[in-house]
């Protein structure tokens, strides 16, 4: 009974801090999305002054950028949250906008009153 396990601890199945507290889709994301801004300067930067390595400069500076700046922003956004947050956050939101994505259609984004009573008196039952 001493080599074996009775339970699972929880944090073996999380995925691992790669770097800056992200782990390794949150640090894919962050450089995509880097790339993504950094193109546009980097094509304006490379018809300006004629040099088409600006574009791939430009554009792995600002992934760079994104990724030193945005881990600090994570962590604080993350602090004491689980894992699955930041994609069910991004879920969420694309729901509210209308873009059902990733099971969105599950989830519950109306909001009003609550009530646990029923509004109107039924013969026979309980009031």
């Amino acid at each position: 009974m001493a080599n074996r396990l009775d339970f699972l601890p929880t944090r073996l199945n999380a995925a691992p801090v790669v770097f800056r507290g992200m782990t390794g889709h949150e640090v894919g994301m962050m450089a995509l999305s880097g790339l993504a801004v950094g193109l546009l300067p980097g094509v304006i930067g490379a018809w300006l002054l004629g040099a088409i390595a600006m574009v791939p400069t430009v554009a792995f500076a600002c992934a760079g950028m994104s990724l030193y700046f945005g881990g600090a922003v994570m962590r604080r956004l993350r602090r004491g949250r689980p894992a699955s947050w930041l994609y069910r956050r991004l879920q969420f939101h694309l729901a509210r906008q209308g873009i059902r994505l990733w099971g969105g259609e599950t989830l519950i984004t109306r909001s009003g009153p609550y009530s646990r009573r029923r509004l109107h008196y039924q013969p026979g039952g309980r009031p």
